[in-house]
């Protein structure tokens, strides 16, 4: 069999951005529907069953959620999700409510323990999973009642403030709570039993101990997930993937866009701008003031 052709570097050698989009539209026609929350949805108005193809590392877990539900009841028929790469942490909880997701053979979706924001010292953030950092907190509690003296770990102790690990807790149950709810609707509907099994393997990290760990088709097929494989070889994978390159090829020519939302009639780009950090003002007779980490 002919190797195929290079589709990044065809897509690179092509010509004018509207020429570009116009393919885009037309591989949008031959291999799927994206509806794109609401501006986008109501350009699919009278369709009741749709696809939604998603690349993305995440974000919050209330937004996704909120973008199933507008999409299950625009949709009520059949919702399905597309994975071309990957769909991490809160695409994957998004993912999970679908009726059925599609995957190749390169696509993965991840673990949804919820990750928290802890301040450092430099005034930026580091993102830690929740169940980890009360992993720390009851390791050092064994730790104690074992007998190792408490002052070892009073520098720890002294820096976490109450109020995260309240957060922490609360974040896990909602991310439990949101896989019993939609699981049973979505990609576990038929097999339901096994919701427990799914949230103790994706949320309490019985099974998954990285929140970047990788589940392929096969390792959720092996969960028990409504997943259909897609064939590396099949024009539907072929048109998915020049449909996905088109799409970071045209991010990354955009100046400051984040995010890429189209149908096969419409288009929107949502940009961000970088907004420089302004410098700490200090007096000539007075040093900066330290972090309260410090």
């Amino acid at each position: 069999m002919k190797p195929a052709d290079p589709t990044f570097q065809k897509i690179i050698e092509e010509g004018s951005p509207a020429g570009a989009r116009r393919i885009r539209e037309s591989l949008i026609k031959r291999a799927l529907d994206v509806p794109v929350f609401e501006d986008m949805l109501r350009t699919s108005s009278e369709a009741t069953k749709a696809d939604l193809m998603i690349n993305s590392p995440g974000g919050d877990a209330n937004t996704a959620e909120k973008l199933l539900i507008m999409c299950r009841a625009r949709f009520p028929d059949e919702f399905n999700v597309i994975i071309p790469n990957f769909a991490k942490s809160a695409a994957t909880m998004m993912a999970l409510g679908a009726d059925k997701i599609y995957m190749g053979y390169l696509s993965e979706l991840g673990p949804v323990d919820p990750q928290i924001s802890i301040p450092l010292p430099t005034g930026q953030v580091q993102f830690v999973p929740a169940r980890t950092y009360l992993g720390g907190l009851e390791r050092i509690r064994e730790r104690i009642a074992n007998g190792e003296p408490p002052q070892v770990y009073l520098p720890i102790l002294s820096q976490i403030r109450p109020e995260m690990i309240k957060l922490c807790e609360e974040a896990i149950d909602f991310s439990a709570e949101f896989l019993r709810r939609w699981l049973p609707k979505g990609v576990l509907k038929s097999n339901p039993s096994k919701v427990n099994e799914i949230v103790d393997a994706l949320v309490g990290g019985a099974r998954y101990k990285s929140h970047g760990q990788v589940i392929d088709y096969r390792e959720a097929i092996r969960l028990g997930l409504n997943v259909e494989f897609i064939e590396p070889k099949s024009e539907l994978w072929t048109l998915l993937w020049e449909l996905y390159l088109r799409s970071i090829h045209f991010l990354n020519l955009s100046r400051n866009a984040a995010k890429l939302f189209e149908t096969e009639t419409s288009s929107i780009t949502l940009n961000i701008e970088a907004i420089p950090a302004m410098p700490r003002p200090t007096s000539p007779s007075q040093s900066p003031a330290p972090s309260p980490s410090q």
